[in-house]
């Protein structure tokens, strides 16, 4: 993940978006066995996920202006893709990511 401060001092972050799905617990036991039967298939297929993700699969990177996502960019392959983040944190920091400024 990246964070840098254009010259105009707004804040960018731009990062790798993994999954967002993780259990918690409810103190109910049966609403939990429920979401843990729900949440098992994720669980078992996660490996098979993230190793997909290492052999060449797209990652979403994520672009955010003070906290606001403002775009979002398909990249292929970890490697192309933490230079992909490293390129627009550069932008960003030069002032030159122009396309994701917001409007005034």
């Amino acid at each position: 993940m990246a964070e840098v401060t254009d010259p105009d001092g707004v804040n960018w972050s731009v990062r790798r978006w993994w999954f967002n799905a993780s259990p918690w617990e409810t103190g109910f036991a049966t609403l939990d066995a429920l979401i843990f039967l729900i949440m098992l298939p994720f669980l078992l297929a996660w490996p098979f996920w993230l190793a997909s993700k290492w052999l060449g699969a797209s990652w979403t990177i994520d672009i955010k202006r003070d906290g606001t996502k403002v775009g979002s960019e398909q990249v292929r392959g970890w490697k192309r893709s933490g230079q992909r983040v490293e390129e627009l944190a550069r932008a960003a920091q030069e002032g030159a990511l122009t396309q994701f400024k917001a409007e005034a």
